[in-house]
């Protein structure tokens, strides 16, 4: 919905790459990330009902939407304001910004979804993720009636969020994950043995070795604190502040599914 990331188009890392090349680069990362204390925000229920009209005023205001999608939501309506620059990257964007107006080609099926992908945008999208600061929860509550209203679909108040339907992926795919890109063995163990750790650095495993919350021993679910396969899903996208669990931003949501399917095997002896 806003413009900031709009020449910026991430790509899936291939799937081929050597282990060992895979655990350098997510030890890179993990290295500088160890202990990271970013804020973990979820979605409240909504405090009271929000009229549409509201939402509108955010949507073509501050919340900087109407920016990519368009005024109101009709994507051939960019705001006037707008450089001749952000116009032409605006135009060149892989995957094009959604038509909000039309309720057939909308992925998003939930509010919840739709609270989700605003908050913390949508890999490799224009989507980035918004602060507090940007947009309260409130604002983003506020949003969701008036983004019903474009789709034709406006409720009077923002519905409760839906039960969590089962997230499925590839557990192969996400083994190979678990050990290369997203650098899950680092921390949790070769196959989730905590005790068979992936060659590291010295510095890296003395710096693990002395973490406050060590890692999760993923073959113990009595040991484990996710509750569903949704929990598990945040967890990885989204981290645990104050741990070596961080935001896993070059995953894709597909890439997590696959990861959380890996995960269940784990649980289940390594099966």
């Amino acid at each position: 919905m806003r413009p900031s990331s709009c020449d910026i188009s991430p790509h899936r890392q291939g799937t081929g790459a050597a282990f060992t090349a895979g655990l350098g680069f997510a030890a890179v990362l993990l290295a500088g990330s160890l202990l990271w204390a970013g804020p973990q925000d979820r979605p409240k229920a909504a405090g009271r009902p929000h009229d549409a009209e509201q939402g509108r005023t955010i949507f073509n205001g501050k919340g900087l939407c109407s920016t990519c999608h368009g005024i109101d939501g009709h994507r051939d309506r960019l705001p006037p304001q707008l450089s001749a620059h952000i116009r032409e990257n605006i135009e060149r964007l892989t995957p094009a910004p959604p038509d909000l107006r039309r309720a057939d080609t909308l992925t998003s099926t939930t509010d919840k979804e739709r609270f989700e992908i605003i908050r913390h945008g949508h890999l490799r999208t224009a989507m980035y993720p918004l602060s507090q600061a940007t947009l309260s929860d409130e604002d983003i509550r506020a949003l969701l009636p008036y983004l019903a209203s474009i789709r034709g679909t406006l409720s009077r108040t923002v519905p409760t969020p839906e039960p969590v339907s089962p997230l499925r992926g590839d557990a192969a795919q996400g083994r190979q994950l678990f050990h290369e890109l997203g650098g899950c063995a680092i921390c949790h163990g070769i196959e989730g043995h905590l005790d068979r750790r992936p060659p590291i650095s010295k510095d890296l495993a003395q710096r693990l070795d002395a973490l406050p919350a060590p890692p999760a021993d993923l073959r113990n679910p009595a040991a484990l604190k996710a509750e569903n396969d949704e929990d598990r899903f945040l967890s990885i996208k989204r981290g645990h502040p104050g741990t070596a669990m961080y935001p896993k931003t070059l995953l894709r949501d597909e890439d997590i599914r696959d990861l959380v399917a890996y995960l269940a095997t784990l649980r289940d002896g390594g099966r």
